[in-house]
């Protein structure tokens, strides 16, 4: 599977834009099933007579691709600009939504960003993303071993376990929370649509680098990696770290690999949920992780290709060239054939939710354009 991180917007830029949900004060208890596609949680939801896929993000506002808009009959709204999550500027639209229903709850007069045409969320096969200006109306919780998203304010329906409790820190839309690393402390956004387990910003690393003790450096690159709602980020100068020992609240786990970003905080992501379950109170603002078993340590180190492609124009190039050389293949190279096999048209959604190529671990042989000469040259792709 090509590795582009998608992560859609940066939550900060939004705080005086997208208004909350209204419902009735009665309560109310909602769960309805996600699925997994391509590390996504996608949920079903109604707006108007459509139904569509949506994507659960804790760390982006409700949003709508602009073809699910047109086919809901969602039109006109406040035209605005800002910067997606890696600081590339995106012009969207505010829509009103005068009803969005999700396991069988009616959510009233909610607003949402309308993306622009052909965004590349449309090309993931998504409508959308139930985000967190629906998500703080109740209590959270991510149920992973029943796949089930729950919205509530009935907080006695949750078994709640006070020993894997932390406090939420002062943030008027997504959840932030305090974490260690090592002897360090960092704070990170847990962000349900993020893809690694842990991403540490460029502010946080410059900060703990220095204990080599809490904060090993691995590999050295430069490169893009993620899209964001404007699309693939901007070439930066990327670190690929890994840090012995991490707490999420009384919960350990070793061997936490990471890669820089340049995101405003540091981020947990969605495979902590392989290890148990997740629940956001932002009423009383605390959070939870109830880890599925307590006596286990889980190593969580994700191994990364020392090349990254990325699916770009319908083609793939090299995203991320870990600890490059200068004679060989560098970051924005056209790949051009996998295992002696010529590449074709690359279409974004299945290289996003399916193994397009068969890649070995162990050695990978490629062919890439080399852009300094013109010349198709080859390399070996590994994964370390």
């Amino acid at each position: 599977m090509i590795q582009t991180r998608t992560i859609v917007f940066r939550a900060v830029v939004l705080l005086c834009i997208i208004a909350s949900s209204v419902f009735s004060a009665q309560a109310f208890y909602m769960a309805t099933p996600y699925s997994v596609v391509g590390n996504k949680m996608m949920v079903r939801a109604k707006i108007g007579s459509e139904v569509g896929n949506f994507v659960l993000d804790t760390g982006a506002p409700c949003t709508l691709t602009d073809a699910f808009a047109k086919r809901a009959g969602i039109n006109g709204g406040q035209t605005i600009q800002f910067s997606d999550s890696n600081g590339m500027p995106v012009t969207l639209r505010v829509a009103d939504l005068r009803s969005l229903i999700l396991g069988g709850v009616n959510f009233m007069e909610l607003q949402a960003m309308v993306l622009e045409p052909g965004n590349f969320m449309e090309q993931m096969g998504a409508d959308g993303i139930i985000g967190y200006n629906l998500m703080r109306q109740g209590i959270v919780k991510f149920d992973s071993r029943q796949k089930l998203f729950i919205l509530t304010d009935e907080r006695d329906s949750l078994a709640l376990n006070y020993n894997y409790c932390s406090e939420l820190l002062q943030n008027s839309f997504v959840p932030l929370i305090p974490i260690r690393i090592g002897a360090q402390v960092d704070t990170v956004m847990f962000d349900s649509g993020a893809e690694s387990f842990y991403e540490i910003s460029t502010r946080s690393f410059a900060r703990i680098k220095s204990d080599t003790a809490s904060l090993k450096v691995l590999n050295h690159g430069f490169g893009s990696l993620s899209a964001g709602a404007a699309g693939i980020e901007e070439l930066s100068e990327k670190w690929r770290t890994l840090a012995p020992v991490v707490h999420i609240g009384a919960a350990p786990f070793r061997n936490a690999t990471s890669i820089t970003t340049d995101a405003v905080d540091s981020r947990i992501g969605f495979p902590l949920l392989d290890y148990g379950d997740v629940v956001i109170d932002y009423a009383d603002g605390f959070f939870y992780f109830m880890p599925h078993d307590t006596s286990l340590i889980p190593n969580v180190y994700e191994p990364e290709w020392n090349v990254v492609p990325i699916a770009v124009d319908n083609g793939l190039v090299a995203g991320i060239v870990w600890d490059a050389q200068s004679d060989g293949i560098q970051s924005g190279d056209p790949i051009v054939a996998i295992n002696g096999e010529r590449i074709g048209r690359v279409n974004l959604q299945e290289a996003l939710t399916r193994q397009l190529f068969n890649l070995n671990p162990q050695g990978t042989p490629i062919t890439y354009l080399n852009r300094r000469n013109n010349q198709e040259e080859q390399t070996v792709m590994r994964r370390q």
